[in-house]
């Protein structure tokens, strides 16, 4: 799939099958369906602020713009996950690993999403590789409904 031919409507339907498609799963199960899900969407320069959280764009934009940038898609995955209305501890960290600054979601202070395209890698595998500058917790960042 080339998420650039792809019209925006189209976008936005793949992300709702996405959700309807995972919300029964078992957790990893649902990260790593979300981390397939979003390997394949092309990022370019940052299209976000990372230290103004109530100015992100919500999920809806970032798929119709295609605004995407890393830290974006950790948006999106974020959103995803509260979407499905999970029981999990979420937050946004914005790190930087000696490549760049960006944002990643972190599931129950154990997984992280977007760290390496396409997969779930465990926060205590790579905690050692990344500075922390920033955490996001849900009382920090937009509200969506």
């Amino acid at each position: 799939m080339s998420w650039n031919n792809i019209p925006n409507e189209e976008r936005l339907r793949l992300w709702k099958t996405l959700r309807e498609d995972i919300k029964d799963l078992p957790v990893k199960e649902q990260l790593d369906q979300l981390a397939m899900f979003c390997r394949t969407i092309p990022f370019g320069s940052r299209t976000i602020d990372y230290y103004s959280p109530l100015e992100w764009p919500n999920p809806w934009e970032i798929l119709f713009h295609g605004t995407f940038c890393t830290s974006s898609i950790s948006v999106l995955m974020y959103y995803t996950l509260i979407l499905l209305q999970s029981d999990k501890n979420l937050e946004l960290i914005l790190v930087e690993d000696g490549d760049g600054i960006f944002l990643l979601p972190v599931i129950d202070d154990h997984f992280v999403l977007n760290y390496e395209l396409g997969q779930v890698s465990k926060y205590s595998d790579i905690k050692d590789d990344i500075k922390i500058l920033q955490r996001y917790h849900a009382n920090e960042i937009k509200k969506i409904t």
